[in-house]
């Protein structure tokens, strides 16, 4: 029985550690900004796999004011996987925007679904340099490039505050900690069975 009680508690520990995700994820707030484009929002940011986002793009001319963007990711229903993380995604008038999810952002970019009455896709990508490119297509004769961009993006805070170490790199030492208290427990009862 005691050590049955030490073996559950090194099992416990072990659960605990395969159950635990990979990594935090971070949340970043960004701003992109070119001649007659904006867009400013948050993005979710697991390793350097950008796992969601959502914000607010404005573009006057062609979608006559804000409108809510959705960060496309490989599991958006509908979009292309091409393999290597790069992703394909169709938008009204048949114009295919294509992008993956790196973070920082590639050459490819990040492809965003665009709220409102058409069909439109927003794209932004890295052009080299500290130089940044948005692209809008989709119905309506929707289809404009908007280059020599800036963008910024910024760590919320890490999660509110709540520390710089991820969640697996504590979980060993948490486990070593109930193993080591689980022998304790059943060493000192042997002892006291002794006495």
């Amino acid at each position: 029985m005691k050590l049955f009680s030490a073996l559950a508690g090194m099992a416990f520990a072990a659960a605990l550690l395969q159950g635990a995700p990979a990594a935090n994820a971070t949340t970043y707030s960004f701003d992109f900004e070119a001649t007659g484009i904006s867009a400013t929002g948050t993005l979710d940011v697991t390793g350097t796999n950008a796992t969601a986002g959502s914000g607010i793009v404005t573009n006057n001319s062609l979608l006559g004011g804000p409108e809510t963007i959705s960060l496309v990711t490989l599991a958006t229903p509908g979009v292309h996987d091409l393999g290597g993380g790069n992703l394909s995604y169709r938008f009204g008038g048949g114009t295919d925007l294509i992008g993956d999810t790196l973070f920082p952002i590639s050459s490819h970019g990040l492809v965003f679904l665009v709220s409102g009455p058409n069909d439109v896709g927003f794209n932004i990508w890295f052009s080299g340099g500290n130089v940044y490119a948005g692209f809008l297509a989709g119905d309506n004769g929707i289809y404009n490039e908007f280059d020599g961009g800036s963008f910024t993006a910024e760590a919320t805070g890490n999660e509110a505050g709540l520390g710089t170490t991820p969640l697996p790199a504590g979980l060993p030492l948490f486990a070593s900690g109930l193993g080591v208290l689980g022998l304790l427990t059943q060493r000192r009862k042997r002892k006291l069975a002794v006495a």
